[in-house]
């Protein structure tokens, strides 16, 4: 009965098995349209579409309909009905097409008659729309083109540097798309046309395609284009592009001429003014001078933050109008640049702005407590002061229930707080400008690459004996070597140091005093100790020892030969941490320094509970110590009782001969400082040791106990 009716519809219908696509059922108009004998073993995408697999739509849920198809090789569209149900106790596919052909052809007929003045009107009008975006205007406009011209395809190409490149694009619905068909052409593609577009000449080509007479292998748009039409793009006299149409209705050619001469020219200015909006947008959201995003952007975006979870930083310059009176405003906006950059290096997931003047915000739709704070912290180190240049910071992390501003308002009094510290205690309004190469070092990467390119150096602080002034050790420092000029230890330190990132030079250092040694004990000089400085971060590093073994078996150098320092701290976290590093390079017979006692966090305890075999007298004592009555008795007895635990006592920074005869009488053993010599390269210090009768012999590691212990 159902497939009597079926046989009585004009439309194609057809059953086909859901799992074995076997072909249960064709209606009569079915049959004979694809000339069907006999259904019996036929598969249905072999009969419709001539395909060995299974069409990719019969693998979609019975929810989603395919709304129509085009079978090239009927040359005809149908509209798809479907319906899922069991025939004969099969799961099978109901499909019935509808031929639309015909309705196709009539709109083409109905757009014909209408005429080429209808046609420009009617996409004018278009083109005018403050409705909808321009891109999809100009993508109606081109079907109205290609459907009026029986087109293969219409495209625009905008020239940008040299280049062509096709933003939009329509095709015949029958023409499958191809890889290349969004193409960047190079002006050599289309050099030959220039002249004539510019003119403003429409241009009919024959028997040519793109990528005509370039190398092989380039692009080409299809295989089989007879004939091009191309229309100029003009603004303002400019040429901005062309209008490409492939393959039109040669019958048509000269009104096709008249049509895309005008509609060419509201295209332009269309096309141009989605270009102004955009421009306009960007510029409404970014900070011109860094490319952030602006106080605009950012009042937006901060309002839709997680709460809890959503997080702000708000960083202001400190001085900057000094900055800019000093050294002129480019280079406070070079260095305003710098800092921007260094913001978007700062933490994955946070967004960068720059608010104002020097002001900057970074911006967290969430993030983690801990990451959040680190972060904070971190910024809080690198800006400062330690570089010469600093910047107030502040941050807030949103809790459950708080309204998204509230983090933007905590932040900022937290900043403007940070800020009035800085301008209560600031010792002067200096900029020195090398606080901007410095920033670099915070980068990935760059810390690396610039030890490998050899821009750190070691210098060479000899010591010596106070009672006859005879060399007795050497301490290894590191200059930084930028744009030609050496750059001292604290001023970039302290950036690595809050980075965590110091151990990298500390082995640096470290590496090199055993190079050089085991160079000089070959060649038979008669060498001293030397002294290498490691910062606290990475004294407490778990393998700590079995890098430095690692590096001295290496070398082969002797443990008496070796003398790690380290500065005292205040921070209780680390001093358990930093007791047992001590006692393992004690028992390994490291010898072990204080380096900087007395001013920061002097520790007496720090002597009883610590093997140190060298205490080193801080500067800043040494320099008071001419105009101090108090100070020579307190290093009296600091000395004294460092002789009594056989620890020797070594001051730093001396520079003046009454200096040197104050600790002379107070027993201090060893000195360095101006004075006797300056820090120098090692080629200058490796002078300093005179070549012994015969060469050493090379010392083995005398360690006696494991780096594993």
């Amino acid at each position: 009965m159902l497939a009597n009716f079926f046989d009585g519809l004009t439309d194609l219908v057809y059953v086909a098995d859901l799992e074995t696509h076997d072909l249960l059922y064709a209606n009569a108009a079915c049959r004979q349209r694809f000339r069907i004998a006999d259904l019996a073993g036929k598969k249905c995408h072999k009969v419709f579409h001539d395909s060995d697999t299974p069409c990719e739509a019969c693998s979609l849920q019975p929810s989603r309909r395919r709304d129509q198809v085009y079978l090239p090789h009927l040359n005809a569209h149908f509209k798809i009905y479907e319906a899922f149900a069991p025939w004969k106790g099969r799961k099978a596919r109901l499909l019935i097409a509808r031929e639309t052909t015909p309705q196709v052809r009539a709109r083409q007929l109905l757009r014909r008659e209408r005429g080429v003045e209808s046609l420009i009107a009617h996409c004018s009008r278009l083109l005018a729309e403050d409705s909808g975006s321009p891109y999809t205007l100009v993508l109606q406009v081109l079907e109205e083109i290609g459907l009026y011209l029986e087109a293969d395809r219409c495209s625009v190409f905008e020239i940008r540097d040299q280049q062509a490149s096709n933003t939009h694009e329509w095709m015949r619905e029958d023409i499958s798309r191809l890889r290349d068909s969004q193409l960047d052409l190079p002006e050599s593609a289309y050099a030959d046309w220039l002249p004539r577009l510019r003119r403003g000449e429409i241009l009919q080509l024959d028997g040519v395609r793109f990528g005509a007479g370039q190398a092989s292998g380039d692009s080409v748009r299809l295989q089989d284009i007879s004939s091009f039409l191309i229309a100029p793009l003009m603004v303002s006299g400019r040429l901005t592009g062309f209008l490409e149409v492939e393959n039109p209705t040669r019958s048509r050619v000269e009104e096709a001429r008249t049509t895309l001469a005008a509609i060419s020219t509201f295209m332009a200015a269309t096309i141009e003014r989605f270009h102004l909006l955009n421009t306009l947008e960007h510029h409404s959201r970014h900070d011109p001078l860094t490319g952030l995003g602006n106080r605009h952007a950012f009042q937006h975006d901060v309002q839709h933050i997680s709460s809890p979870g959503g997080a702000v930083v708000i960083l202001e310059v400190n001085g900057l109008k000094k900055i800019n009176e000093i050294h002129g405003i480019q280079h406070g906006d070079d260095m305003l640049i710098r800092l921007a950059g260094l913001l978007g290096d700062m933490e994955a997931g946070a967004h960068p702005y720059r608010l104002n003047g020097g002001e900057f915000a970074l911006l967290w739709n969430y993030v983690g407590k801990d990451v959040f704070y680190e972060t904070v912290r971190r910024m809080q180190v690198i800006l400062s002061g330690a570089l010469d240049f600093s910047a107030a910071v502040g941050g807030y992390r949103l809790t459950d229930g708080e309204a998204p501003l509230t983090a933007y308002t905590r932040a900022e009094a937290e900043m403007f707080a940070n800020k009035k510290a800085f301008y209560r205690h600031r010792e002067s309004g200096r900029y020195r400008p090398e606080g901007d190469h410095i920033l670099e070092l915070a980068r990935p990467g760059v810390l690396e690459r610039m030890l490998a390119e050899g821009n750190f150096l070691t210098y060479w602080q000899p010591k010596f004996k106070v009672a006859d002034r005879r060399l007795c050790g050497v301490e290894v420092l590191i200059r930084l070597r930028k744009d030609g000029r050496l750059v001292p230890p604290d001023q970039f330190i302290p950036l690595l140091e809050s980075l965590h990132r110091c151990h990298l030079l500390d082995f640096f250092a470290f590496e090199e005093a055993c190079r050089h040694l085991r160079a000089w004990l070959d060649e038979g000089r008669a060498v001293v100790p030397v002294a290498t400085n490691f910062s606290r971060h990475t004294f407490v590093m778990p393998d700590f020892l079995e890098q430095l073994e690692r590096i001295r078996d290496r070398y082969a150098i002797p443990l008496e030969l070796l003398q790690v320092e380290i500065t005292e701290s205040a921070d209780s976290r680390e001093h358990e941490r930093v007791q047992a590093m001590s006692r393992r390079l004690a028992d390994c017979g490291y010898h072990l320094a204080i380096d900087d006692f007395g001013v920061a966090h002097a520790n007496l305890a720090t002597l009883a509970e610590v093997d140190f075999s060298v205490l080193k007298l801080d500067k800043r004592l040494i320099s008071s110590l001419e105009d101090n009555p108090r100070l020579p008795k307190l290093l009296h007895m600091l000395i004294m009782a460092s002789h009594n635990l056989s620890i020797t006592t070594v001051a730093e920074g001396v520079e003046r001969d009454r200096q040197l005869d104050i600790l002379a009488g107070l027993g201090c053993q060893e000195v360095q400082g101006y004075l006797l010599a300056h820090p120098q390269p090692v080629e200058e210090f490796q002078q300093r040791l005179p070549l012994s009768a015969t060469p050493d012999a090379p010392a083995g590691t005398d360690s006696p106990c494991s780096a594993s212990a």
